[in-house]
């Protein structure tokens, strides 16, 4: 539990570290829904899910049994997911500032770590 516990505060540090030492301040977008800006019309609804979310992501650590892959996925998606939902609660929402140039989107890493991990422990799974 320790390791899950070191992995999801690192992927929390990361994203706000990044933030301060990449971004462009000018270009961040504050996104008041959830992914794509989807239900941005209500900010306190998404915050809720935001949180049923990370709950459910949490609840699979202590009642699921996992192997070491899906733990790592698991460990970075949470990571992402707290990171997120921290921020919907505190600032009533997300900082996106990763600009893709390939499409018209904006990210930020904890979308890029609940991805990943998500992929880790499907992968993991799967195999």
């Amino acid at each position: 539990m320790l390791r899950t516990i070191t992995i999801a505060a690192l992927c929390i540090n990361i994203e706000h570290i990044g933030r301060i030492l990449l971004s462009d301040s000018e270009r961040l977008v504050f996104n008041y829904g959830m992914a794509f800006s989807l239900l941005s019309d209500y900010p306190s609804l998404t915050s809720w899910l935001s949180v049923i979310a990370t709950l459910m992501l949490l609840a699979v650590f202590i009642f699921v049994r996992l192997n070491e892959g899906e733990r790592l996925g698991y460990s970075i998606m949470l990571g992402g997911a707290l990171s997120n939902c921290a921020e919907k609660l505190i600032l009533g929402y997300v900082i996106d500032w990763i600009h893709l140039p390939f499409i018209p989107l904006t990210i930020n890493l904890a979308d890029v770590e609940v991805v990943l991990g998500a992929l880790i422990a499907f992968l993991s799974f799967a195999v």
